[in-house]
């Protein structure tokens, strides 16, 4: 006998997954370009983590005293991107690691709730392992595409400082100097 529960999901629109960090993959920016949403996002987007494990988030903004998704619309009580929403929150809460689906939240009120289709379950398996291909391929490219631009800035600093009159420079230095102290 398998005692292994069966899997049931059905959204209960609580929003507890808006509280989450929502990590963005390239796949998502692509999808946002394409149709014309980059704009809305793009304000509200941060790079974390060290240079080989960089990764891509949503920033919060405050809602009666929780963190919540810089992209909920507070006054509709709704994502602002509705059908384009991060692939991370379209396979929520099931997740997979390559090898296994794996719920990642068990808490979420959703979870158990109503009755689960085989169509569903495939399309929420399909979106999770979606999920993981998109946050692999975002992980592999993010550390070159960051050295990259680090390159391009760093030879743009130099490029200005070379431009720099001596008077232009004496100042810059007396200002990097009061910052230190």
């Amino acid at each position: 006998m398998n005692d292994i529960p069966k899997f049931v999901f059905n959204c209960t629109d609580c929003k507890k997954c808006c509280e989450r960090d929502v990590s963005i993959y390239l796949e998502d920016m692509n999808d946002w370009m394409e149709h014309g949403l980059l704009y809305k996002v793009l304000p509200h987007l941060s790079i974390e983590g060290e240079y080989v494990s960089l990764f891509i988030k949503l920033d919060k903004q405050t809602l009666d005293d929780k963190s919540i998704c810089a992209l909920y619309d507070i006054e509709k009580q709704e994502c602002t991107l509705l059908d384009n929403k991060p692939i991370s929150c379209r396979s929520y809460p099931l997740g997979y690691n390559g090898k296994h689906f794996i719920v990642v939240d068990k808490d979420c009120p959703g979870l158990g709730n109503g009755e689960m289709t085989a169509e569903k379950l495939a399309a929420m398996r399909e979106t999770a392992r979606a999920e993981f291909s998109s946050k692999q391929e975002t992980l592999k490219l993010l550390p070159m595409l960051h050295a990259m631009f680090i390159k391009k800035f760093t030879i743009e600093s130099q490029k200005a400082m070379e431009e720099m009159s001596p008077e232009q420079k004496e100042e810059l230095e007396k200002i990097l100097s009061e910052k230190k102290e």
